[in-house]
């Protein structure tokens, strides 16, 4: 699962440091998927009641293997700070198959990103509930490597200027910036002149501007930002309809079109990166968010920060 480091102008985890968050995140999530896992096992059984979290004072020869097994992950975790996992609770385990599980378990860690995402332990920014509702937000946290980092409709500051853009997404290896086209899979996308696209959807017809200037502004910011410190690295410009059908021609060879289509394609094509996180990669990410605008809050006396913190 992708990695969240800006969402708009939220305050983010990753801004206080962008070398330590990304591996910690890694291991919460393998820790935790552990635990889930196991206590899914336990109740599949039959048991009644999940192992008790204190089992492993007792004489582990008298356990079962499984029982030995949840004692020694037990110990492990116990000897991390309590705030850094939650426990499994008994809806988490409420499911009837792995699938199931490892559904919920995504569902569960896109909430856990978008908490990262929107506060730290003394500052909190108030998050829009279409947030927790964006499927393609969704799809791009649950669906893609752990080694990539979103940037998901952030504001950075060039020249004192605000300047709003769509999604970013730094790889280890490659940027892409993308514009995503909603729609379903009765909506088509048409140009109109240069600078205007149409949205069609049956006899209705939407007019915006063409997804190039967005595009176009996207790797302006990028490429400034990027010379100014002396790095490179591939930059790669998508005009995605996931669910829904672009009926252009692609006039440049700098911008692909990905919809409904060619998507699966395109998803496999992401997926094939196996590079670990680089150097590079958090050098370009820490520069980004040095960039970014930030609007938030101090908690309020007494708060008490969540189990993720």
């Amino acid at each position: 699962m992708a990695q969240l480091v800006k969402l708009s102008d939220y305050v983010s985890r990753y801004e206080i440091d962008i070398y330590r968050y990304p591996s910690r995140y890694v291991r919460l999530k393998k820790e935790r998927w552990q635990k889930i896992k196991q206590d899914w096992e336990v109740k599949k059984k039959g048991h009644s009641h999940l192992p008790q979290w204190n089992s492993y004072e007792e004489d582990e020869k008298e356990g079962t293997i499984l029982q030995r097994s949840w004692n020694k992950l037990r110990r492990k975790i116990d000897s991390k700070s309590e705030d850094e996992i939650n426990l499994p609770s008994e809806r988490d385990l409420d499911v009837h198959s792995i699938e199931q599980l490892k559904q919920s378990y995504r569902h569960e860690l896109f909430q856990f990103q978008l908490n990262w995402a929107s506060s730290t332990v003394s500052e909190i920014s108030e998050v829009k509930r279409s947030y927790y509702y964006d499927s393609f937000l969704h799809f791009l946290v649950t669906n893609l490597p752990d080694t990539y980092f979103i940037f998901y409709e952030p504001i950075l500051v060039m020249k004192k200027a605000p300047v709003e853009l769509d999604v970013i997404i730094l790889t280890p290896t490659e940027i892409w910036i993308i514009k995503p086209l909603l729609g379903d899979d009765q909506t088509i996308f048409k140009t109109e002149t240069d600078r205007f696209w149409i949205r069609q959807l049956q006899e209705k017809q939407e007019r915006f501007l063409h997804p190039y200037l967005s595009l176009n502004r996207m790797r302006t910011v990028l490429e400034s930002i990027l010379q100014e410190k002396g790095l490179q690295i591939p930059i790669k410009q998508i005009v995605l309809a996931k669910d829904s059908f672009i009926d252009i021609p692609p006039k440049s060879t700098r911008v692909e079109f990905v919809d409904k289509r060619n998507f699966l394609k395109f998803h496999e094509s992401l997926l094939k990166n196996h590079s670990p996180i680089k150097n590079v990669q958090l050098k370009i990410a820490d520069i980004l968010l040095a960039h970014t605008l930030t609007t938030s809050e101090n908690r309020e006396l007494g708060e008490s920060p969540t189990l993720e913190e």
